[in-house]
């Protein structure tokens, strides 16, 4: 699945202060002064990565369990002067603790467990990270100088019908509205998280890309010299609704693992589609439009330039998916890297079929989930809510395949539970 390469657990260096910076005042007996100064410098690093991870549920604990050591450390009741065994007790469940986060990147990188939470503001995507979440998924839209901004909505506010698209606007007046964070610092924030633990990977979903073919070169070329800055190039995973996109994120980045985002729908998927192969290529697609939002239909096998999602909220429904886009995204998977189509539609159409029918919703997934590996595309689909490890592999089980899991609930505690890959 999602390739992790170079993973040496490597720990950060951040210069952050330790969440607990009294661990000396808890005593402790050293056989000598050498031991003294590595014990200090391991208990510094712990309470780095520690600190990394705070929102993490294993970690929260142990962090409040040190807190309350900390207030009651005159106590002699509480703490044994001579021996500090309550302050080697406090270190290992951090170290556990840590153990348990580590546990969680991996399986999430081995399951591909996207974190499918919407982004928008430093503070939502910090949360994300200190709960442990490995993949980070960041929509990604630009404003008229070319700049990137992770932001779901279309619109720099929080009000949608009442704040200006981000295309309209230059780079000063999006900052100016205070509800985006660039994705220049976001690279900042998650480069962290990958220096302390390469299982860290991020997607970028490619929202728009402007109004011509120039301005969308210019835009991912952007981009790549972000990345190259931040050193994430080759631990990102590219996705998008659109196969036009995807084409120029391909020329790009012709290396990086990418993921067609859009919806193969169920019933008409391979169906009604069968049947208007000889119909004119116009009539195999429209767009239902809305001022700020619109649902395009394809059912055509090649790809249609257009100004896909410029400004608007674009979601994608799929007969059949281009040549072109099976073509890139299946040589992806022959090389080891990921190509992957969307049966996030089809996932939540099985799951409302399950209460009539588990029988039926099995056989939904797997039919839909075969039409993909006959064009040697790796399923993506979505995890419910509700029992996410378990339904995880429910699906899994049910299309016979690994998928790329998107999970709109952070995976960082759950995760831990999978079963280990062999």
């Amino acid at each position: 699945m999602i390739s992790h390469e170079n993973i040496n657990g490597a720990v950060a260096e951040n210069g952050q202060a330790s969440t607990w910076d009294g661990l000396s005042e808890i005593p402790k007996m050293p056989n000598n002064a050498e031991n003294q100064e590595s014990s200090d410098n391991k208990n510094e690093r712990l309470m780095k990565r520690a600190r990394l991870y705070r929102k993490f549920g294993k970690v929260a604990c142990a962090l409040a369990q040190m807190e309350e050591a900390k207030t009651s450390v005159d106590s002699p009741e509480r703490l044994d002067s001579s021996e500090g065994m309550e302050a080697d007790a406090l270190i290992a469940q951090v170290e556990a603790a840590l153990e348990s986060v580590d546990k969680s990147l991996e399986n999430q990188l081995d399951y591909s467990i996207v974190n499918h939470k919407q982004i928008n503001t430093r503070d939502a995507l910090e949360h994300e990270l200190e709960s442990g979440t490995g993949i980070p998924e960041l929509d990604i839209r630009f404003d008229k100088d070319g700049k990137p901004w992770i932001s779901h909505s279309p619109r720099a506010g929080t009000r949608f019908f009442f704040s200006k698209p981000i295309h309209m606007l230059s780079s000063e007046e999006v900052a100016k509205y205070g509800q985006r964070l660039s994705l220049e610092d976001g690279l900042d924030i998650i480069r962290q998280y990958h220096e302390d633990n390469p299982h860290h990977k991020l997607v970028l979903e490619i929202k728009e890309l402007g109004p011509t073919k120039e301005s969308a070169l210019r835009f991912m070329e952007g981009i790549k010299a972000m990345l190259e800055g931040s050193g994430l190039t080759d631990s990102t995973i590219f996705a998008t609704l659109s196969p036009s996109i995807l084409r120029t994120v391909h020329d790009v980045f012709p290396k990086n693992s990418k993921i067609l985002n859009g919806g193969i729908a169920p019933i008409i998927s391979y169906d009604i589609a069968e049947k208007t192969l000889n119909a004119p290529e116009a009539s195999k697609e429209f767009a239902f439009k809305l001022p700020n939002l619109e649902l395009f239909f394809s059912n055509s096998t090649e790809i249609t330039e257009r100004q896909d999602g410029y400004g608007k909220q674009t979601g994608y429904l799929w007969a059949r998916l281009p040549k072109e886009t099976v073509k890139t995204l299946s040589k992806l998977n022959q090389d080891g890297q990921v190509g992957a189509a969307s049966l996030a539609v089809v996932n939540m159409f099985a799951n409302v079929l399950e209460k009539l029918s588990p029988k039926a919703a099995q056989a939904v997934r797997k039919r839909y989930a075969q039409q993909l590996e006959k064009m040697g595309l790796t399923p993506q689909i979505r995890v419910s809510r509700k029992d996410s490890a378990e339904n995880l592999m429910k699906v899994n089980a049910a299309v016979g395949r690994d998928t790329v899991a998107y999970a709109d609930t952070s995976p960082g505690d759950w995760a831990e539970a999978l079963p280990k890959k062999e």
